[in-house]
């Protein structure tokens, strides 16, 4: 009998088939939230980590390119693009301003005519 299988059968005597098993360590739903920019912090801190292995390899400063490397700072550089969103595009900030523009004339239009009715109730 390997060391393993001894474990096993010494841990099955020590702890009951009934007991429930709740884990001590978790993420839950309402973490994600908070923990978010920490965690894509984390990411790009060990995404530049990997950069950096990857980097002289792929240039050749080390010897002649290794696809392997290349292949792999490829990846890195992709996944940090995907977390900094740069597939998506940015709105342009004046077409926003206009955007801001239109609603606030016609918030002021609104009020304007809320205004007219409340000043003349029978009109």
């Amino acid at each position: 009998m390997s060391a393993f299988c001894a474990c096993q059968y010494a841990c099955l005597d020590t702890v009951p088939v009934t007991a429930e098993l709740t884990p001590q360590r978790g993420i839950r739903d309402e973490d994600l939230h908070d923990s978010g920019p920490l965690v894509r912090a984390l990411l790009v801190e060990r995404y530049e980590q990997l950069w950096s292995v990857c980097q002289p390899h792929a240039t050749g400063a080390v010897g002649k390119p290794d696809p392997r490397f290349i292949e792999a700072g490829i990846r890195v550089c992709d996944r940090l693009a995907r977390l900094y969103r740069l597939d998506q595009p940015v709105p342009q900030s004046q077409e926003l301003q206009g955007e801001l523009v239109d609603k606030a004339d016609l918030v002021l239009k609104g009020l304007l005519e809320l205004e007219s009715r409340m000043a003349d109730p029978l009109g």
